[in-house]
Parts: structure tokens; sequence; C-alpha cells
């Protein structure tokens, strides 16, 4: 588990400012969920966060250690992308383990988590199945699990559930937000979708022209908008609510 601190994250694409300024922390063991509008950074900061991309300006904290410099590889991060990352030519259990794998984990260990992750997550039976012959929500199960095999500090998932269907939204957040509770990983949960966001967030943050623009539990989100795009945001996206 670790605490992420952000110091006045800054990123550039050529003349136009995708992130600007944003400071923002998550707690040990807390679900952070991320939400705002299609384009205001939230992937982007994301990817900075995880390493893939580094930021123009400010510094990111994982506990109290600079981040900045450090590589991919030795952030302990687990991921999950919006597309879920899987190989079409491993079968599940090769897909669990491939970061096992990569870390040149033991062969008796990787199979020791591929199967305790098998069983979490409910994909017994699946195990030397193609992922090309598995429901979206399976394929989901699968990417959780490989990025949750690596035993991560943090796990960062982004637009996870964007291509499951909406029978099986409600069962994978739920899943998720049990096993962010029994694991105590850090995780920061990226969605576009408010409803989702108040049902599995224990903290929200909405991102608004590259900028963290309140970040609070759902009720205070409600009650006190620190802004009128906040409530503008709240008020036209919490549909049935």
């Amino acid at each position: 588990m670790v605490t992420v601190k952000l110091k006045e994250i800054g990123k550039n694409f050529g003349e136009v400012k995708i992130i600007n300024g944003v400071n923002w922390e998550i707690l040990k063991g807390e679900l952070m969920v991320l939400v705002g509008p299609s384009g205001c950074g939230k992937t982007t900061l994301l990817k900075i966060i995880l390493g893939v991309l580094d930021p123009d300006n400010g510094e990111i904290y994982f506990n109290q250690k600079l981040m900045n410099k450090v590589s991919i590889s030795e952030r302990n991060v687990g991921f999950v992308p919006q597309n879920f990352g899987l190989f079409p030519h491993l079968n599940v259990n090769e897909n669990i383990g491939y970061g096992l794998k990569m870390r040149n984990i033991p062969k008796n260990k990787i199979e020791m988590l591929t199967n305790k992750f098998i069983g979490m997550l409910k994909l017994e039976g699946l195990g030397l199945r193609a992922t090309n012959q598995l429901s979206w929500g399976q394929r989901q199960r699968v990417a959780l699990a490989r990025a949750l095999a690596i035993e991560p500090s943090l796990l960062l998932l982004d637009e996870p559930l964007s291509a499951v269907d909406w029978a099986s939204r409600k069962e994978i957040t739920d899943e998720i937000n049990r096993m962010q509770k029994r694991l105590r990983i850090t995780t920061i949960y990226v969605t576009h979708d408010i409803n989702e966001a108040f049902e599995i967030g224990d903290r929200i943050a909405v991102m608004h022209d590259g900028k963290i623009e309140q970040c609070d539990r759902a009720e205070c989100l409600i009650k006190t908008p620190k802004s009128n795009f906040i409530a503008a945001y709240l008020k036209n996206r919490r549909v049935g609510k």
C-alpha cells in the first residue's frame, strides 16, 4: 500500500496544455475514483502516475519517495487499460501469470498465484481457454487478475467497464470493490460514469480542463460543490438519482 501525492503536475502535447498544475493525494488503501468529461486529462494523468508518460513539470511521490525518474517496472503498479490488453496468443492462465514471468518469479509460485486469483475472481475452469472465447465480463476479470497477481502496491484502472454490458457491470464493480477492500491496495479508478463513481469510490476527484476541481466524498460533492462546473456536472450526469 502506498500514499500517492502529486505536486503541481503539468503536461503539454505541443501547444496544448493537457494537465495544468494538478495537486492531488490518494491515501493508503483508498479506492479513489477520477471522473470528468472526455478530453479533460484523466487518462493522461493516470499514465503519468503509471510512468508511461513523463510530466513536463511537477513531482510524483509514492509514500515519500520521489518517482519522476523511477521506471515503470520499479513502480510496482498493476494496470488495467480500457481494452484489457490481453494477449490473444496466450490462454487465461498464461495471461494472468505473464507479469510474474517477466519478473522471473519461480514457476511454482506463478502457478500458486494464478490459481489464487482465478479462484478469487470466479474464473474456475477457464484457465486453458483462449481469451477470444471469453465474454467481455470474463475478459475484464482476467485483466484484473493479471494486474493483481503481481501483488502491486498501487492499482490503476482506466475505464475498465466501458466495454462491459450493463448486466455484468454491477456484478464486476461489486467484485472490484470487494477485492480492493480485501487486499487493501491503494487504487485509482478512472470512469466517465458518475453513478459508477458514487457506487464504488471512497472519494471522488472531479477533473476539468486539466485540473482537479474538487476531491471529496460523494455526499460532500453533492451538498457542497466548490464550483459551478461541479454542480452542473453532477446534476447532468447523475441519471436516475
